[in-house]
Order: structure tokens, then sequence, then C-alpha cells
């Protein structure tokens, strides 16, 4: 272990804890020197345009009326289709149409709820990922590995942890750069096996997104002052489910297949992702400000 790194490391989260808090709601980021709002990392680098958006939510709408993926699946069709039949033998229209529109409107919701279905959840699998990289760090009691459907993916944390790190340097630690307004909570750092230091962001979701690109440029970035090189940003996608849905090119159809941990090392140049993510601060500041109504 360089001892002598990992001591410059966390003297550089210290200090920028020490002058980066919380407002009362204990979520929004604030500089303590006079109190102003700082933008949250994580919600600056989301603004960009998720163009698959708009089409899988109108997708798991039209799912939530009985549509499939897979040809064969019918179950669910005919039942909505049966609870619309029954809708007909309603004597008053009006009746039969406001029940209609209730089914509507939770088709509507369906995207909403997507998440909330999961096998996993994700904030309980953070919290495990933390006290887990915590362990390591100070040699202490690691966390007792869960039993329901979280042990799958953290059990293949560990085996790629195993195989790929040396040793953890910080878990969600503060990181903020106070004289250019932004602030937010990186997952971990650790030194690889490969002797390169890499900032390593855990993900519980169904594929990676490119704004996590930006995400942790941005943490990186809050320790150039300080002197410390970082080498890698790693993304690390821990799956929800137990499958995930792939297109079969060959056969033109979607089939499912085994969910399991995904691991990406960033490959954009990080001076363009760092500027990139700099240049979309002042847009952050502008939606704030026109989502404040006294300012429209």
């Amino acid at each position: 272990m360089n001892k002598e790194l990992v001591k410059k490391i966390h003297d550089s989260a210290l200090d920028m804890m020490s002058k980066v808090g919380f407002e009362e709601d204990g979520h929004t980021y604030k500089r303590l020197s006079d109190g102003k709002l700082l933008a949250g990392v994580t919600t600056v680098s989301s603004i960009i345009p998720k163009d698959w958006l708009s089409a899988w939510g109108a997708k798991e709408a039209v799912k939530a009326l009985g549509y499939s993926d897979y040809p064969e699946d019918i179950e669910l069709a005919r039942e909505v289709f049966n609870k619309i039949q029954l809708l007909g033998d309603i004597r008053e229209v009006d009746e039969g149409v406001k029940e209609y529109i209730a089914l509507l409107k939770e088709a509507k919701g369906a995207s909403g709820r997507k998440s909330k279905t999961a096998l996993v959840d994700g904030k309980v699998g953070h919290s495990w990922l933390e006290a887990y990289c915590k362990a390591k760090i100070r040699g202490t009691k690691l966390p007792t590995m869960p039993l329901d459907a979280l042990k799958r993916p953290l059990e293949q944390f560990i085996e790629w942890e195993q195989a790929n790190v040396a040793y953890w340097i910080l878990s969600e630690a503060r990181v903020a750069y106070p004289e250019k307004e932004y602030a937010g909570t990186m997952d971990a750092m650790a030194m690889m096996k490969t002797d390169k230091l890499a900032i390593v962001d855990f993900k519980f979701a169904s594929h990676i997104s490119e704004d996590y690109y930006l995400q942790t440029a941005g943490y990186q970035h809050t320790f150039e002052p300080y002197g410390i090189k970082i080498d890698q940003r790693i993304i690390v996608r821990l799956p929800k489910t137990l499958e995930i849905e792939e297109w079969d090119k060959e056969n033109r159809k979607y089939k499912k297949i085994p969910n399991n941990i995904e691991v990406k090392i960033v490959k954009t140049p990080y001076d363009f992702d760092r500027d990139t993510f700099l240049n979309m601060l002042p847009v952050k500041k502008w939606i704030n400000y026109v989502k404040d109504a006294k300012n429209i």
C-alpha cells in the first residue's frame, strides 16, 4: 500500500468535507463559507438528453395494456382484452368510459412503477457496498451478505473486486469544488491491481448510461487542486433483475439472457468529459432559475 498517497487522498477528502455541508433537507449541498447552494454532480450530469427514455416510457405503457416482445406471450393481452370487453356490459356509458380511463391511467404510470418492481433495491445495495468498502479500509468486520435477491449481484461484485482491486481508499466520500460551485458524493476510490488509481462508481441499473462518464469526471476534477492524479474511472453496473432483454439481430426478436455484473472502464477522454461537465454547470443553473415561478 502506498501510505503516502493514501494519506494525501484522505487529507484532501477531509478538506473538501470541511468546506461543504448540507441544507436541512440532507440532500442539497451548500458552501459553508457563505451558505451558497451548490449544484450536485449527479443532477448536473443527468441533464444530457436521454433519447431512449420516451420510447421506453411508451413501451412500458403498452406492455401494461398487454403488449409483449414475445409473440407467444399473450396471457396479459387476453386479461386486458377481457377487461375491456366487460366494460361494454356496463349499462351507463359514462361509467364504462370512466373505468376505461382508469385502465389507461394505470398504464400511463407503468414506467414509474417499473423500478419499484425490481428484485433488487438499489438503495439497500449501495448501503451494503458502502459498509463493505469501509470495512475493508478500516480492517473491521465485513457486513453480512444478504440472503434475498441482493445476494447474487453482491457475490458477483466480490468476485470482481477480489480479482481486480488491490485496496480501497475512499467510500461514500463527499467531494467538492467550492470555487466552481458544485459538490457530490463519490461511491469509492481504489488502487487497482494494475497499480492504477481509480474512481469506482456503483450503479444498480439495467444499462450503463453515458452521463455516468460526465458524473465521474466531475468527481475526478475535485481532486485536481490537491495534485492527485487519477488514472481511471470505472463504472460497475450491478443487476437489479435475474434476466435482461437483449435484441437478437439474427432472428429479429428479443430474448432473455442472464443479467450479470458489468464493469466498464470509461474510454472517453477525461479532459473532454471534465470540460463538458463544467460547461453544463451554467445550464443547470439556468434550468433551476426558470423553474422558480417568480422568475418566469
